[in-house]
């Protein structure tokens, strides 16, 4: 009986030995991952800060993809670990803040947006016009439904929604009324499925600045600017660009149809076309070990102002 009682806690004590010893195991990951986590958190804050700088030493005339920032910095080692840093430009993009102004759209960026989308063929996902009527909706100050989109000339009725469309849902939420935050707002705004923002958010940013960096927007952005920048006009644009940087739209004149210069040079003259930006979006990423750390910031190089900073 001794002997049997001995081997029992024998037996229990090498199973307690053994769940303390996988849970100190466990407590010892836990601890090394979250030790890493925060150092890759320190190296992705140091990322931004060097794209920030980058920044600060580009002071040419013109910004575009041929400049250092374009380039961004691939698995650079770091100590223990490596960081990724990737710089977008924010002013080749169209501003949604800039599509109204308290309760006023602003009539360039309503034919702006109309022309994005259906530049880029949304027309199987939903009506260029009722999204574009949407978008106003959820931004504007006021309540009642937007009826009327007039692009370039054209009337076209629309539906809109405003809170009592989004309170009616079976999972009710306040229409915003005001400035996007982030970008992830779009989700809420009625017709802004996961496929059309697929293919609207490379074309979109936050910010409110009316003016286009001629040398970084693509081709669908380019073609929202003018009836007149067609197709073809912006393949030609782009093709010259990845040539040759646009310094003064005047190079553009011997290279673009008539119609589609002066329709480039009217933009211009108005303050709504420029071949340099100001914003910027900075995404750095740092791995050390099992940890890892993504951090995005939008900087204004104009002062080097740090706009805001999000960590995923």
């Amino acid at each position: 009986m001794a002997l049997l009682v001995v081997l029992v806690i024998v037996a229990l004590l090498t199973s307690l030995l053994t769940e303390l010893a996988f849970s100190a195991l466990v407590d010892l990951r836990l601890t090394e991952t979250f030790r890493d986590s925060t150092r890759a958190y320190y190296l992705a804050k140091g990322g931004i800060t060097a794209g920030r700088m980058i920044l600060q030493e580009d002071r040419n005339g013109y910004d575009g993809f041929d400049e250092l920032w374009s380039q961004g910095v691939t698995n650079y080692p770091v100590g223990d670990g490596a960081v990724s840093v990737r710089i977008l430009d924010q002013d080749g993009k169209l501003g949604i803040n800039a599509l109204v102004n308290e309760n006023t759209p602003s009539t360039v960026m309503v034919d702006r947006f109309y022309r994005l989308f259906v530049a880029l063929k949304l027309h199987d996902l939903g009506d260029p016009a009722e999204l574009t009527g949407n978008l106003i909706d959820w931004l504007d100050s006021g309540d009642a439904p937007y009826q009327i989109i007039r692009t370039d000339g054209v009337n076209t009725p629309v539906a809109g929604a405003e809170s009592s469309y989004y309170r009616s849902l079976p999972q009710p939420y306040p229409v915003k009324n005001g400035h996007l935050d982030t970008l992830d707002e779009l989700k809420l705004v009625k017709g802004f499925t996961p496929d059309v923002l697929r293919r609207i958010l490379p074309h979109v940013g936050l910010h409110d600045q009316q003016a286009v960096n001629i040398n970084t927007a693509s081709g669908a952005v380019l073609r929202s600017l003018d009836p007149q920048i067609d197709a073809k006009v912006a393949e030609t644009l782009i093709a010259y660009r990845q040539e040759t940087p646009i310094e003064r739209l005047e190079q553009l004149e011997p290279v673009l149809p008539a119609g589609g210069y002066s329709a480039l040079k009217s933009l211009a003259n108005l303050g709504l076309l420029s071949v340099q930006s100001s914003r910027y979006r900075i995404e750095a990423e740092a791995v050390i070990n099992d940890g890892r750390r993504r951090l995005q910031a939008e900087v204004n190089k104009q002062g080097n102002r740090l706009l805001f900073l999000k960590v995923n």
